[in-house]
């Protein structure tokens, strides 16, 4: 079975039922209608947040990360909808338990998101009372503390939101209704694979079943991507598990061969990982390797249960063995990630440039490669070569057709992973530019080229920008703070070390061939910072 895969991420999921169960349990983490887990985090700006705070309020809280398309999908409703909610009391924390806080920063900075936000960890207090396994996950607590509603994976249509908002304002929670969600439903429907009947026909339905749930994990991942497929993801998950269980309660008395043994073993191992039991989901898929060694699916059930057990050392084992028996950039991203965790930043960085002889050719695999390449750099503080894959991956997401939602995303990531280099303390002055992506800004012009320049420093250093290099007559405009200036213009960084300006390119007369547009910064008649970029005429 192929785990629901949260965009290429080690946090996807494997669902199953227990050995001999004829019923399956239920998936652990806070229940809906049920009190919320208390929590005490610390924000951006150093205050403490805590469940109690927000009693007598409505609180969405959404768990998100800048890697994640589905949460960079959803983020737009989530500002609109806070900015709307704070006069009827419902309150917004975003949490990311993945990334660094310069990465948070980049990422708010870039959204304009407008309220609190906390940097924890996967292994907190937090991600384990509330299950985080999905991202983004979100959570409605009504005034009272009670959770009223759970909701894994993006949060599409708007009106799903406001729906549960709603809801818990009146103490209730509301149900998730959609075609696509009835579509999962009949695919999971137990009544479809009967386990009675002669040994035969239960094998067959239990490998249909099997088939079943690999397809709605398929469909899952395509419905990241795509906000018409608006879908209850914990549900899915609990209707998996309940068939599964049945498959397994069927299937184990009459499991003969070693195909239907390692089978037996491989779901086993994939419900052991539903219920979080990461240890006896290691022993299951391990059984289930040794009838069947080179079975992809229960080697990508054994990384993910090994990468829960915290043990990397094991886990670059399993994800090289998985890249020599199925190379991708894909594969070898996974194995270049855990070898930096390890410690092993060389043969991460050898791993990187396998990759990414494997990525040529193809615009989003090297974005991919590239951006995952420059976080590992930058955490292991070489701003250099971080700055050069960043580079890399903003290079190829501009070859990526316009059309493509990947690139917007991945050119968004690559400045935003720039931006993060340049707003450690101590940091000297940065420019990033890239081409602007989302909703134009207030005064902008109607067909100009437009470019989202990032300025970072110490907060209340005033920077002086100046364009230079475009063809004569040609004019670049700084809009910022709904005021646009040609030629040259002057910032002052706020208290987050970060500055967004739209820069704009407005050619007059003839249509020069490629050309290109330098950025400088000065600070006290220093120059202290540049960028350029060829303009995509």
């Amino acid at each position: 079975m192929k785990p629901f895969a949260v965009w290429a991420a080690a946090f996807a999921f494997a669902a199953g039922g227990p050995a001999l169960a004829a019923a399956a349990s239920e998936l652990p983490g806070p229940a809906v209608g049920a009190a919320a887990p208390d929590f005490s985090l610390t924000t951006l700006d150093g205050k403490r947040v805590r469940l109690a705070d927000y009693r007598g309020k409505t609180l969405v809280m959404n768990v998100w990360g800048s890697w994640c398309p589905p949460c960079r999908l959803e983020t737009p409703d989530f500002v609109a909808e806070a900015k709307a909610g704070a006069a009827r009391g419902v309150a917004y924390l975003g949490v990311d338990t993945t990334e660094s806080v310069p990465a948070v920063r980049a990422y708010v900075a870039a959204k304009g998101i407008p309220y609190p936000q906390v940097v924890t960890t996967a292994t907190s207090d937090f991600a384990r009372a509330y299950d985080i396994r999905n991202y983004p996950t979100t959570f409605v607590i009504d005034p009272n503390g009670v959770l009223r509603a759970r909701h894994a994976d993006n949060l599409l249509p708007r009106e799903q939101l406001r729906a549960y908002v709603a809801a818990a304002q009146r103490n209730a929670s509301a149900p998730l209704t959609s075609a696509f969600q009835s579509q999962l439903d009949a695919l999971l429907d137990p009544a479809h694979y009967p386990f009675t009947g002669d040994p035969a026909t239960v094998r067959s339905n239990v490998v249909l079943a099997d088939r079943a749930i690999a397809s709605s994990n398929d469909l899952l991942d395509e419905a990241m991507e795509d906000p018409s497929r608006d879908h209850d993801l914990l549900r899915t998950q609990q209707e998996a598990e309940t068939l599964r269980a049945a498959a397994i309660a069927a299937l184990a008395p009459i499991a003969q061969s070693d195909a239907e043994r390692a089978l037996l073993a491989r779901l086993r191992g994939d419900e052991a990982a539903a219920l979080g039991r990461w240890g006896e989901a290691d022993v299951a898929y391990q059984a289930a390797l040794q009838i069947a060694p080179k079975d992809p699916a229960t080697l990508g059930g054994q990384a993910y249960a090994v990468s829960h057990m915290g043990d990397d050392a094991r886990l670059a084992a399993i994800d090289a063995q998985i890249a020599d028996l199925s190379p991708s950039a894909a594969a070898y991203v996974s194995l270049a990630r855990v070898l930096a965790k390890t410690g092993n930043l060389k043969a991460a960085e050898d791993a990187f440039e396998h990759a990414r002889t494997l990525a040529a050719g193809d615009p989003p695999a090297i974005a991919r490669t590239n951006l995952y390449y420059g976080r590992t750099e930058s955490d292991a503080h070489r701003p250099a070569k971080a700055r050069a894959a960043f580079d890399r991956a903003l290079a190829a997401a501009q070859q990526i057709s316009a059309t493509d939602p990947r690139a917007q995303w991945y050119i968004e990531q690559a400045q935003e992973g720039a931006v993060a280099l340049g707003v450690v303390p101590g940091a000297p002055p940065a420019l990033s530019l890239a081409p602007w992506t989302g909703p134009e800004l207030p005064g902008s012009i109607a067909g100009t080229m437009k470019y989202r320049l990032v300025v970072t420093g110490a907060a209340g250093s005033k920077l002086v920008l100046a364009s230079a290099g475009l063809p004569k007559r040609w004019i670049g405009s700084f809009c910022t703070d709904r005021v646009c200036a040609p030629f040259r213009t002057s910032v002052v960084i706020p208290a987050d070390g970060v500055k967004i300006v739209e820069f704009q390119v407005i050619p007059i007369g003839t249509k020069a061939a490629a050309p290109k547009v330098r950025i400088v910064a000065t600070l006290a008649n220093r120059t202290v910072a540049s960028t350029s970029a060829d303009i995509r005429v």
